[in-house]
């Protein structure tokens, strides 16, 4: 699973991998794109309910396994409420490890940090697919980075990535084909 939500997420994420036939338990990992509250929140009921491992790049640690910190740090409007509390990470991912996802399903770890220090992006080259969580802006809105001329140079290495037919971008529909990638990640910039 990538990213579990904010607080309370669990019930409408398991709902809908029964619909698909599925067994929440299922779930043997998370991998969090990044910490902030939208994409950590609800981590704690997912890992309580399916007793997964916890993934997550070195730079989101502190955020991830201290949501006080986080809170002192970016104090954002209710936060306690979108964040279920802080959660341990099993297993640091590094810029340019494969992950296996599962059987024949490798996944690349792109570190795409700007958004923040230790976001990750990843790359399924099997399904011609790339995740982003936040690191691309979404466009004509206002971009929330750390840094900005990193976060510039992370949506550079997003844009050279070739083969790829569906971007999943968070708050967004993916986007299909080259033409129309090429196209959101210039219009995010």
């Amino acid at each position: 699973m990538i990213d579990s939500g904010v607080a309370g997420s669990s019930s409408l994420i398991f709902d809908y991998i029964v619909k698909l036939g599925r067994n929440p338990k299922e779930i043997k990992a998370l991998i969090l794109t990044h910490s902030h509250p939208d994409h950590l929140g609800g981590a704690v009921t997912i890992r309580k309910e399916t007793g997964c491992s916890i993934f997550a790049h070195g730079g989101e640690k502190n955020w991830i396994e201290d949501t006080d910190l986080q809170f002192k740090e970016r104090p954002v409007p209710g936060f306690h409420k979108l964040i279920e509390g802080p959660v341990s990470i099993d297993r640091f991912l590094e810029d340019g490890e494969t992950f296996d996802l599962g059987p024949g399903i490798p996944c690349d770890i792109i570190h795409t940090p700007g958004h923040s220090r230790g976001s990750i992006s990843l790359l399924l080259k099997n399904e011609k697919a790339m995740i982003t969580g936040d690191a691309l802006p979404l466009p004509n809105d206002l971009p929330i980075y750390e840094d900005i001329w990193v976060s510039l140079n992370s949506i550079t290495k997003i844009s050279e990535i070739q083969g790829i037919d569906f971007l999943l971008s968070s708050w967004e529909e993916p986007v299909l084909g080259p033409d129309m990638i090429r196209k959101r990640i210039e219009d995010g910039a």
